[in-house]
């Protein structure tokens, strides 16, 4: 499993302190019950939002890549050829 870009942790951080405060204030709970329903469904939600981020790698894999990204130098050759080895960074 990868692990999740800088993107997805802070758009998913973002979505549940946001959530978490405004249901709290729109709901105006006072018991325990209540707080911890609003968490839970904090948290759900920014589980949620934070694994449908794209991000390049996702879009590396279908084929489209987002605005700005740099393009892979194999992207380019025809699924026929067989890509040369990347080079090992390991010593």
């Amino acid at each position: 499993m990868p692990r999740p870009s800088p993107a997805q942790i802070a758009y998913g951080l973002a979505t549940v302190m946001l959530t978490a405060v405004a249901l709290l204030l729109l709901t105006r709970t006072e018991s325990g019950t209540g707080a911890v329903l609003v968490a839970s469904g904090s948290l759900v939600l920014g589980l949620v939002v934070s694994l449908t981020v794209p991000t390049r790698a996702r879009a590396a894999q279908t084929g489209s890549a987002p605005t700005g990204a740099a393009v892979h130098p194999t992207a380019a050759r025809p699924a026929t050829e067989r890509p040369l080895p990347e080079p090992s960074l390991r010593r």
